[in-house]
């Protein structure tokens, strides 16, 4: 048996990066349901994983930490997107109410 495949059983194969590693946390483990990894990378990665698939099911350290930060923009970026909307719809509103007392009819006569 070769130095990967022992990797492999054993646990040491980063499931993103293919290196071995000594420090990784366990995709489905306690620490990695708790970080929601198996979602993360599901979501953001090109790859899936699931807990029946005979590929590695953990992740080195390096990885995790730029899988969160990635996460970190995209949750940031979402942000955004809600705060501008929200803002856009609240000068809608205000723009449409003033254009309504703007039009609304006067006692004056219309010009001719």
């Amino acid at each position: 048996m070769g130095s990967t495949d022992k990797a492999v059983i054993t646990g040491f194969i980063c499931r993103l990066c293919s290196k071995m590693n000594r420090f990784v946390i366990h995709i489905y483990g306690e620490e990695g349901e708790r970080m929601k990894l198996a979602e993360k990378i599901n979501a953001y990665l090109p790859i899936t994983v699931n807990m029946n698939d005979p590929l590695p099911k953990t992740a080195c350290l390096h990885c995790i930490e730029r899988l969160e930060a990635h996460h970190e923009l995209m949750e940031q970026f979402l942000l955004a997107k809600r705060r501008l909307t929200t803002q856009n719809k609240s000068s809608t509103v205000a723009s449409t109410s003033t254009q309504t007392v703007d039009t609304a009819p006067t006692s004056s006569p219309p010009p001719c």
